[in-house]
């Protein structure tokens, strides 16, 4: 039997050498002079060839493994280099900030604190979370063992707890790991969780301090973020919710890049959003938000900022369309439409917003009040508010699904809310930063116009 050491060096090793690979990919999509960026977006796209390749090996009618990933990461290399690199200037320098060394220093043993404890969190035990073992990992380890996702998976109704109708791209990443690992440990898999956690904080540290943020502050929203419980935890290790805040992210920045017309901006929208939607469902809607963000952006070009908007709309229902010419169309099984049209539907929106009052909002109120008093201590700009505005649509929508869900508002808001807005941290603390920067005075250029978004 292999031990638990052993099989976590192999993981970190697949890790590593995916996204070694994807560091070199990473140069049709990032500019030179960008090296933190890069190495995000390269641990980011190391991530889908890890899931990509399971189904173009299937497909093929060959065996998942190293050859099968070699020949994968082969044709991405070739496809990269043959793309041509977006040219823009280099990333502006870091401002010194004299006199706050140990400000910085406490602010990065806070990152790596918070990134040690979700370590600790993540490796105690096996991932256990309901919906790992029912859904995401459930999926994963049936494609691993029977070589595919066979139509029983879908098809047969006693399985509908698994929820068919979700993206498998998370399934696909798990499976991919364990190809190359050549068994399915759910033990030593959990190390992909932190390791999308420290990619997460990089791209928001990285991209904060190209867009003027002082270090200082940067590193403050990226401590918070890294010690933010509620989204890294033992519970949601193995679920969607920690790549989903990293795509997310992407989503974000990306989407602010492309409307100031920063180059490669537009690919690594695409990319995010391909990716988000392949996750999960709400990934799909986000890229629909971003893509109404950007339309709704004022100041820039319209040509520009529809650019934009399909380049975030359009991979994410290419792949919705994929999952649903696989399966056939599939309802979602929590949720049902109809009850808008019940005389109880008004009772029903009253429930769900009174549970996430009294049962999510009223037991975090100090949280919630530290971070309006921030965001009211910072000053506007554009980049920030589109930051927000791209949050605020996902979350008002969380807000209202409840009324719509079959098992009661109260069950779903009990259940998912809290979890499934956390995702959405990143967002608000890269927003966050953007306000502060300017009160505390800027590294380098200024962070974003008076312009914005309508919304």
């Amino acid at each position: 039997m292999t031990g638990l050491f052993p099989s976590l060096a192999a993981v970190a090793g697949i890790l590593l050498a995916a996204g070694a690979l994807g560091f070199f990919a990473a140069g049709a999509l990032v500019p030179a002079g960008r090296p933190g960026e890069r190495v995000a977006w390269g641990f980011l796209l190391g991530l889908y060839l890890l899931a990509g390749f399971v189904p173009m090996t299937l497909a093929a009618g060959g065996r998942p493994g190293w050859l099968a990933f070699a020949a994968a990461a082969i044709l991405v290399l070739a496809a990269s280099r043959a793309a041509r690199r977006p040219a823009g200037p280099e990333a502006p320098p870091r401002g010194v900030e004299r006199g706050r060394a140990g400000v910085v220093l406490v602010f990065r043993a806070a990152v790596a604190g918070g990134v040690l404890l979700y370590l600790l969190r993540a490796l105690t035990e096996p991932m256990w979370a309901v919906d790992f073992l029912a859904i995401w990992g459930w999926k994963g380890k049936v494609i691993f063992g029977a070589r595919g996702l066979p139509p029983w998976t879908w098809t047969t109704p006693e399985l509908a707890f698994t929820h068919p109708e979700y993206p498998v791209g998370l399934p696909l990443l798990d499976a991919g790991i364990a190809f190359l690992l050549g068994r399915w440990d759910d033990h030593a898999l959990a190390l992909l969780y932190p390791a999308i956690q420290v990619a997460t904080l990089l791209l928001l540290v990285c991209w904060l301090e190209r867009r003027g943020v002082r270090r200082s502050v940067a590193l403050a929203s990226a401590a918070a973020l890294a010690l933010f419980e509620p989204l890294y935890r033992a519970f949601t290790t193995g679920m969607a919710e920690v790549p989903l805040a990293l795509l997310l992210l992407a989503i974000g920045v990306s989407l602010v890049d492309a409307v100031e017309g920063d180059p490669g901006a537009n690919r690594r929208l695409a990319l995010a959003a391909l990716g988000a939607a392949a996750l999960k469902n709400e990934g799909l809607f986000v890229a629909g938000a971003a893509a109404l963000v950007a339309l709704l952006w004022r100041g820039r070009p319209l040509r520009r900022r529809a650019g934009a908007a399909l380049a975030a709309i359009l991979p994410a229902l290419a792949a919705a369309a994929t999952q649903r010419l696989r399966t056939g169309p599939l309802p979602l099984r929590d949720f049902r439409a109809g009850f808008l049209l019940e005389p109880g539907f008004g009772g029903r929106m009253a429930l769900g917003l009174r549970t996430i009052a009294t049962e999510v909002l009223l037991p975090a109120w100090p949280l919630l009040a530290a971070l309006v008093l921030l965001a009211a201590a910072g000053r506007r700009t554009a980049d920030a508010r589109g930051l927000l505005a791209l949050a605020a649509l996902p979350l008002f929508a969380y807000a209202m699904l409840p009324a719509f869900c079959v098992w009661g508002p109260d069950w779903l808001v009990r259940t998912a809310f809290a979890r499934t807005s956390a995702a959405l941290a990143p967002l608000l603390a890269a927003a966050l930063a953007l306000r502060l920067s300017p009160v505390f005075g800027r590294s380098g250029e200024s962070t974003g116009s008076a312009a914005g978004p309508a919304a």
